[in-house]
């Protein structure tokens, strides 16, 4: 084998190992056990049991899934237990198989049927109060009360 072939092996070697760690991917498999922090990763995939807290633009912890800790992310999905903090900057999905114990904040938020949770669960950002129309009855009120109201200091002036 030449002297180029092998930096060629070589470079192609590389340009894989680059590749892999690029995807910013966490995956804890099922019946696996980590303890500490996750910092930075796009996706984060917990089936097995993580303590500790993560930053990750995407968690999802799946039906097999146990988190115990503090979590921050764009957009999370809940289908296991997880108990602690949930911070969600989007969308916090959680479904019909959570179980979450501690404190939520959410800017959206959707929960299943027959999902669990216990705590706090605040809403991030303002709120904004919903007032129906008046119906034309009500308007016809208003505009007689005004009309009144109207006739009333006018005669109060003379």
């Amino acid at each position: 084998m030449s002297m180029e072939d092998q930096e060629t092996i070589q470079q192609q070697d590389t340009d894989t190992i680059q590749g892999d760690n690029d995807s910013k991917t966490v995956n804890v498999g099922s019946g696996v056990r980590v303890e500490g922090r996750i910092e930075g990763a796009e996706t984060s995939d917990i089936s097995g049991t993580l303590s500790g807290t993560i930053k990750s633009s995407n968690i999802n912890i799946t039906n097999t899934g146990v988190f115990n800790g503090d979590m921050s992310g764009q957009d999370i999905s809940i289908s296991g237990n997880v108990e602690g903090e949930i911070n969600s900057d989007e969308h916090l999905i959680v479904n019909q198989s959570a179980n979450i114990k501690g404190t939520i904040e959410y800017s959206s938020l959707q929960v299943s049927y027959g999902a669990k949770i216990q705590g706090t669960v605040r809403h991030k950002g303002t709120v904004h109060s919903y007032t129906p129309n008046a119906t034309p009855i009500d308007q016809e009120i208003d505009q007689e009360d005004e009309t009144e109201n109207f006739n009333n200091s006018q005669e109060e002036e003379v």
